[in-house]
């Protein structure tokens, strides 16, 4: 009987994640256009959002059931966040000219820069900053999810 709990656990755990992917895929976006430290921070919010729903959705009552859902629902949700955050920060990127931004490392850096080489930087920073905001989004899930179960016993 406990292996069809847990299985409808994950299961609504993973509804809840697909819809606040979505959900959080455009919040990421949008917010992103602001610049990828604004996704880090939103992926807080989204991510607390979507573990409290995955958790208050699922069956078990203990902490660790809460936190199971808010990873599962976590997991599922972070990649589509990630993308979209990345994608608007790219967007975002598109009205800066990067011999500007090459000219400004050239100076911060006192070396020479091109606009390729600014613009390798600025792709690997997106990739760095879509790393961070999966783990802080999966982080925050798990948590917000442990919390409700713990507040609810």
């Amino acid at each position: 009987m406990r292996i069809v709990e847990e299985r409808e656990t994950r299961n609504e755990a993973l509804r809840v994640g697909m819809r606040w992917g979505v959900i959080g895929g455009i919040v990421g976006f949008v917010a992103s256009l602001l610049g990828s430290l604004v996704g880090i921070v939103v992926a807080v919010f989204v991510g607390v959002s979507c573990g409290r729903r995955a958790a208050a959705a699922g069956e078990g009552e203990s902490a660790g059931a809460g936190a199971l859902a808010g990873l599962v629902s976590g997991a599922v949700a972070a990649p589509v966040y990630v993308v979209g955050a990345s994608a608007g920060a790219l967007v975002a990127a598109q009205a800066v000219e990067m011999k500007q931004v090459a000219s400004m490392l050239s100076n911060m850096l006192d070396t020479s820069i091109s606009a390729d080489e600014a613009w390798q930087f600025f792709l690997v920073a997106v990739v760095f900053a879509a790393a961070l905001q999966a783990g802080v989004f999966v982080v925050s899930s798990v948590a917000a999810g442990a919390w409700v179960k713990r507040k609810k016993s």
